[in-house]
């Protein structure tokens, strides 16, 4: 989900839960609250408050259940924000090593769990391209492939060939795949 802002641009990725129920519930009510506050995401602090609020909000509901969420907030001259679960963003310049901005996060507990630690990140004058991304992407094909394609294609032939990345021979996904791609 994208929500633009008069300053920046708020980003939202959540992929609930597999194995539980309610999962999809509890990232429908993330991305909704995250619409609703969007103006709120004003730091990655800001950011870490609305994670925390929303896993109270889904942990205090008796149909949702966990979900993972990757806030992020495009700047004009910076981006930041918090994540917890096994989505993530990275930034990838034209050249040279990628950033990780969600590499220091923990998987569990997932949002609704009523107990989360979202981890903030920050990146000062990012370069190049924000790809915000569930595992679907991001575990079932290498960082060094994701690159690639990023960095030799244009943003609507990317987001099509990173689909393709991570789907099996028969047509299926291997997961639910959710991804944002921008560039700088």
């Amino acid at each position: 989900m994208i929500v633009p802002l008069s300053e920046c641009i708020v980003i939202c990725i959540a992929d609930g839960a597999g194995g539980r129920s309610g999962g999809s519930e509890a990232a429908v009510m993330a991305m909704d609250f995250v619409r609703k506050h969007a103006s709120l995401a004003s730091s990655a602090e800001a950011c870490i408050e609305l994670l925390c609020q929303i896993d109270a909000a889904i942990s205090n509901n008796s149909v949702a259940g966990e979900t993972t969420c990757v806030l992020a907030v495009v700047a004009p001259d910076e981006v930041f924000g918090a994540s917890i679960g096994d989505s993530g963003a990275w930034l990838i310049p034209a050249s040279g090593d990628f950033v990780n901005l969600t590499q220091d996060q923990q998987r569990k507990p997932f949002i609704g769990a009523g107990c989360v630690r979202p981890i903030p990140f920050r990146h000062q004058n990012p370069k190049g391209s924000l790809l915000v991304a569930t595992d679907g992407l991001l575990k079932y094909t290498s960082a060094e492939q994701i690159i690639a394609v990023c960095r030799q294609h244009p943003t609507d032939v990317a987001t099509r060939r990173l689909i393709e990345l991570v789907r099996y021979p028969s047509g299926a996904l291997p997961d639910d795949v959710t991804f944002i791609l921008g560039e700088f």
